[in-house]
């Protein structure tokens, strides 16, 4: 299939570009260590997988206009301040390969330039024209995400359950992909069966995304995935393919498996246990189910150029390897 997400970026080139401009704009600060550490932010920064979607979203419609870029930046800079926070919270070293703010820069930073990226977010919000429901949305898909971190935390002691998983998962990534391709259906005035048709596709996504990144975490190499390997057994963050295991283990290997994640959760003792029942097979299974979900809520759209790249992507975001 190639580099779908390449492939898509070149048609969006000056959408993206407009993207850029707008963040560059927003990082301009009086103050050094703002601008310093916003530029290390925006360099690091990974596929531009939402503001992409919500381009594509708007362009379905054939909206025609300048807000779309303004919303699929107020989304990336969502998804930047989250995952400064999310940093924070795990105390984690690197990103991508590279160092964390909050390791280069400390907590108080990452903690303080997430909340300038917020706010930057619901500002260009509230200069779109649909802006009530711009910024409503936006301020809905945040609270949800703080949910779903806390509900994280509020379950770490816990064996979480299939469920459990999933809401934190909708919580923490999904949600905001179906922000990204709602917003862009609602900047184009898209009849709301079509708005919630391509909701439920961005959540489709967001969940088969989230389930294969987690996987990765199991089989790929430190280089692709740009942080260390099984680095999610050794947090104690539980992922699709420990909760498959834990559900069909024998009591013995059940036991087992409860013992190490209570104690010092060696990660030589519990992938292999992993392997035995299937985990990472069942877990990419699923991830591959929820794109074909996701593909099927495009099926009454005509076909054209953006929904065809819709659905690469769809297939694009289970076949990657990082």
């Amino acid at each position: 299939m190639g580099n779908v997400i390449e492939e898509v970026a070149v048609s969006l080139a000056d959408e993206l570009a407009k993207v850029d401009e707008h963040l560059q704009e927003i990082i301009q600060s009086d103050t050094l260590l703002v601008r310093e550490v916003g530029e290390y932010v925006l360099s690091t920064r990974g596929k531009r997988l939402r503001p992409i979607l919500s381009i594509l979203a708007a362009k379905v419609f054939k909206y025609c206009g300048d807000d779309h870029t303004k919303v699929a930046t107020a989304l990336e800079l969502v998804h930047c301040a989250t995952l400064l926070h999310d940093d924070v919270i795990d105390k984690a070293p690197l990103r991508r390969g590279l160092p964390t703010v909050n390791a280069r820069w400390g907590d108080d930073v990452a903690i303080l330039i997430a909340d300038y990226l917020f706010s930057h977010a619901f500002s260009l919000a509230l200069s779109t024209s649909m802006s009530p429901k711009v910024l409503s949305l936006i301020c809905q898909v945040t609270a949800r995400m703080c949910e779903g971190e806390m509900f994280q935390i509020e379950k770490r002691d816990a064996m979480l359950t299939r469920d459990d998983y999933l809401r934190i998962v909708r919580g923490k990534t999904a949600y905001l992909f179906s922000a990204c391709t709602a917003l862009g259906a609602i900047l184009a005035r898209a009849p709301e069966q079509q708005v919630m048709l391509l909701s439920a596709y961005g959540l489709n996504f967001g969940i088969a995304f989230q389930i294969t990144d987690d996987t990765l975490d199991l089989i790929a190499s430190d280089d692709e995935i740009g942080k260390p390997h099984w680095a999610d057994i050794r947090n104690g963050k539980q992922t699709l393919p420990v909760i498959h295991t834990f559900e069909s283990a024998s009591d013995t290997d059940r036991q087992k498996l409860v013992e190490c994640w209570n104690n010092g959760r060696n990660p030589e003792e519990i992938v292999p246990l992993i392997e035995k029942y299937g985990g990472i097979e069942h877990a990419l299974a699923e991830a591959r189910r929820y794109a074909t979900t996701a593909k099927e809520q495009l099926a009454d759209f005509p076909t054209s150029p953006p929904v065809n790249m819709l659905r690469n992507l769809a297939d694009f975001v289970v076949q990657r390897r990082h």
